[in-house]
């Protein structure tokens, strides 16, 4: 009845009455899938896992990092895990956690600094890296643990005791990945 009343209306005012009121089934035009591509599209499988657990970390992307527009690797590293750099010689700089001092389970080891762990492309680094050989603007995402208990398994286990301040995992740009 309804459908009757439209087409009259339709015919009513000269128009022809519109497909889908005649009553003969769906006339939809069918469209090819579509897929957005953004920003998530470029970042590693493992950060993304990562990321989506809920209090273990401080995750950052690309634009987060263009957004705090640091000089260097190293200040952009202090000012997400809220330490210092220091300088271990040679022109070397490495992170200290919050802490400043490495602790033990009896207290705090006098002297020994609290350096927070580094791995590129979830790859180990040894100690003594020189962190301004990495430029921000070659970063598509960092990682940060604020100690061992944050640490997710995957990466504690080959850390071990690297990851006792905390842990960086930065993920290079494509293009800047060593082969």
């Amino acid at each position: 009845m309804i459908t009757a009343a439209l087409a009259s209306i339709g015919g009513a005012q000269g128009r022809p009455p519109r497909p889908d009121s005649t009553g003969r089934g769906d006339t939809a035009q069918t469209l090819p899938p579509a897929t957005v591509r953004g920003a998530r599209d470029n970042l590693p499988q493992p950060f993304l896992r990562r990321s989506s657990i809920k209090g273990t970390g401080k995750f950052l992307t690309s634009a987060d990092i263009e957004k705090l527009n640091p000089p260097h690797t190293p200040q952009l590293l202090a000012r997400i895990s809220g330490g210092d750099i220091r300088d271990v010689g040679l022109g070397t700089s490495v992170i200290v956690g919050p802490r400043g001092t490495r602790m033990s389970m009896t207290g705090s080891v006098p002297n020994e600094l609290c350096v927070v762990g580094l791995a590129i492309n979830d790859t180990r680094v040894p100690q003594g890296y020189d962190l301004k050989a990495i430029k921000p603007e070659d970063i598509t995402a960092i990682e940060y643990y604020r100690g061992p208990a944050s640490i997710p398994l995957e990466l504690s286990a080959q850390l071990q005791s690297d990851a006792d301040c905390g842990l960086f995992v930065i993920w290079l740009k494509e293009r800047r990945r060593p082969r």
